[in-house]
């Protein structure tokens, strides 16, 4: 993820800040893809469409779960009536590991995307 985040302030379409707390070593394959994946298609659409300034990833294990939420200081736009694949893809892989994904936005007040992910019980 820092990688990403390196890579897109570098291109100069925002700056993009990563925040991850209590995130245990050993999160499943699937669960890491999920959040790259997830990162990589949010930070994809920041650059082609939001115009933002400024991105931030926030990661963090909260009880069973990994919460994660990219938000961007752009343009914004009404999540009812546009879903690209990008937004549906994200979608897809959240609820294939039995998680579920927020889109919040208004045109003007830039995009909030939060995955909540169910994390495997140890024991």
């Amino acid at each position: 993820l820092e990688w990403q985040a390196r890579e897109v302030s570098r291109q100069g379409s925002a700056e993009v800040e990563v925040v991850a707390e209590d995130i245990p070593d050993n999160l499943p394959d699937a669960c890491r893809t999920c959040v790259y994946r997830l990162v990589q298609e949010a930070l994809h659409n920041v650059s082609r469409h939001a115009a933002a300034r400024q991105v931030r990833i926030d990661v963090r294990q909260t009880g069973g779960t990994l919460q994660v939420s990219i938000q961007d200081d752009g343009r914004g736009f009404d999540p009812a009536h546009t879903r690209g694949l990008g937004l549906l893809g994200m979608e897809e892989r959240v609820k294939d590991l039995g998680g579920t994904l927020a889109v919040e936005s208004r045109a003007g007040s830039g995009t909030v995307v939060r995955a909540t992910l169910p994390l495997p019980r140890n024991g």
